[in-house]
């Protein structure tokens, strides 16, 4: 992803966020959206905000702008990969990066289906491994086997509330895993 696609990516994330939102908070949210991502504005601060436009519950808001922002951290990541990264580091691992109370347990059953619809091009069976372009990114993103809880992009956090991301893998363990 070049900075030009991310930047694009951004202003899509705030004005989706914007969207979702309408006759709750209407277009006020987007510039306190934007400032929670940017790290103008604390949780809290933006939690604050957005309730003075709308009676939400905090839970809910919080959810909202923790994946927005875990989204733009996503296109941060994409965005940095230059061709150096991607021969150094040529494939992601999915990983939990953020405690989650009741954290979901399906991710094998994700990872299997999403598998399965590209024939785990480019992406390990047995692990959550796979090269960063693989398809089965995107086919975790689009909730291939049923699941309706996706975001629909191609990066983490894939789901609302997952508190999976991604961690790199370098070129030695790819090529000892037979990914390359």
């Amino acid at each position: 992803m070049t900075r030009d696609e991310a930047d694009t990516k951004l202003r899509e994330l705030a004005r989706e966020t914007a969207a979702a939102a309408k006759g709750y908070i209407e277009k006020a949210l987007q510039p306190i959206v934007a400032g929670y991502i940017a790290g103008e504005l604390s949780l809290g601060e933006a939690r604050e905000r957005v309730m003075d436009l709308a009676e939400l519950s905090s839970p809910r808001i919080d959810l909202m702008l923790s994946t927005q922002k875990r989204r733009a951290q996503s296109i941060g990541q994409l965005a940095s990969q230059d061709r150096v990264q991607r021969e150094l580091y040529p494939a992601w691992r999915l990983v939990r990066n953020a405690w989650r109370g009741k954290p979901r347990t399906d991710w094998p059953e994700r990872w299997a289906a999403a598998g399965a619809s590209c024939g785990f091009e480019g992406a390990l069976q047995n692990d959550f491994i796979a090269l960063k372009d693989s398809p089965i990114w995107a086919a975790l993103g689009r909730g291939e086997g049923g699941f309706r809880d996706t975001l629909g992009d191609p990066f983490p956090p894939f789901a609302f509330g997952s508190g999976m991301g991604w961690r790199r893998v370098g070129r030695e363990e790819c090529e000892r895993l037979g990914l390359i």
